[in-house]
């Protein structure tokens, strides 16, 4: 890493951080990895589709053992359970 972007990247630290910090103090959070996951979901910087393509990824992994390792039962399960098509599962699974 460059030096330009080790200190881009410390002042992101930093300000985020910061952002954080404040976040629970005006809401009298706990400060907590949960929380800071949280945060950055509501300040967008973690999007709703990585969310969903992560969760996904997850969940098939735990899924694909219990269905005796077939892909298309254990894409069905998924899809059911999270109220997706199973095409939509089987793109967020290609997108890994």
């Amino acid at each position: 890493m460059d030096k330009m972007q080790k200190q881009i990247l410390d002042i992101f630290h930093h300000d985020i951080y910061t952002g954080f910090r404040a976040y629970c103090k005006q809401h009298q959070y706990e400060v907590t990895a949960e929380r800071l996951i949280t945060y950055l979901i509501d300040k967008q910087f973690i999007p709703e589709p990585t969310i969903r393509r992560y969760v996904i990824a997850e969940e098939f992994e735990r899924e694909f053992p219990k269905h005796d390792k077939h892909k298309t039962e254990t894409i069905q399960t998924l899809a059911s359970r999270f109220h997706l098509s199973e095409r939509t599962v089987w793109s967020a699974l290609r997108q890994r």
